[in-house]
């Protein structure tokens, strides 16, 4: 018997097309791009194997949970485009950053913020790489898992809009400039594991939108779209999640802000047009 494709599926066939055909037209050093070709053809192979065998529990479970794999597949795979930063696009972000939280009110307040919430968005920050499964895990126990693929879609669809466009906007984190620390002070074991974690987890360069706020985002409004008390919840810690990448100098000020649009676009669209 033969599945049809999610929509879900079909956004991850299409972008890991687009990283396949990618790797072909731009400079790529060859290890890289032999890896983009060989996950990028196991992710849709999978993807097409998977929507053509039997239906079952197990088949079923499998399905729902191996976005988080192509996600974060998705992510890695973008990295492999990173060639040089282009300095006058971080100039102009650093220019932003600069003029919010230079000399005027914003910087003044951002400076006395305490330790404790400090360190909150710091912990926030720390919290965007469990969201995504633990929020479709809840979005599940919310008796939610037919609904599975419109998750997926806003998910995916807020991600990969974010890493997508690595390859064509290269900027290093604010962080990596040298220029200044974390524009208020968190406790420091935050940000040594914060640091520890990004050494294995991130491909250590910026994603404009950042992908952290549109995921968040997209998670918090889908959880929302079906139990508002749970969905306040994740959306507080989404918002944490966007101050905290901001305040850490993960992310500039413009990659938070329209990873937040883009994830509240990634969901509209997942819930409200394709879902509706």
């Amino acid at each position: 018997m033969q599945l049809e494709l999610w929509t879900s599926e079909w956004v991850v066939c299409g972008f890991f097309a687009y990283l396949v055909v990618l790797s072909r037209v731009r400079p790529l050093a060859a290890a890289g791009r032999r890896r983009v070709v060989l996950v990028g053809l196991v992710c849709i192979g999978l993807v097409l194997m998977l929507s053509r065998l039997r239906p079952s529990p197990t088949l079923e479970l499998l399905r729902e949970w191996l976005p988080a794999v192509y996600l974060l597949q998705g992510y890695w795979l973008c990295g492999y485009f990173y060639r040089r930063p282009m300095p006058e696009i971080e100039r102009r972000l650093l220019a932003v950053d600069t003029w919010l939280f230079g000399g005027g009110w914003l910087g003044r307040l951002v400076a006395r913020i305490p330790r404790v919430v400090c360190s909150c968005f710091e912990l926030a920050y720390l919290l965007a790489y469990p969201l995504v499964p633990v929020g479709f895990g809840l979005f599940a126990a919310l008796g939610q898992r037919a609904r599975a693929d419109d998750f997926w879609t806003a998910a995916l669809m807020a991600s990969f809009a974010c890493y997508g466009l690595l390859p064509w906007i290269q900027t290093r984190p604010p962080r990596a400039l040298a220029l200044r620390g974390p524009l208020c002070s968190p406790y420091p074991v935050l940000r040594r594991l914060n640091a520890a974690v990004l050494r294995r987890l991130s491909v250590q360069v910026n994603t404009l939108p950042s992908g952290h706020a549109a995921a968040s985002t997209a998670v918090g409004l889908a959880v929302w779209s079906v139990s508002a008390p749970a969905g306040v919840a994740l959306l507080g810690i989404a918002a944490g999640i966007a101050v905290g990448t901001v305040l850490g100098r993960y992310h500039y000020a413009i990659d938070s802000l329209s990873g937040v649009l883009v994830g509240a676009l990634g969901w509209w669209v997942a819930f409200h047009v394709l879902g509706a």
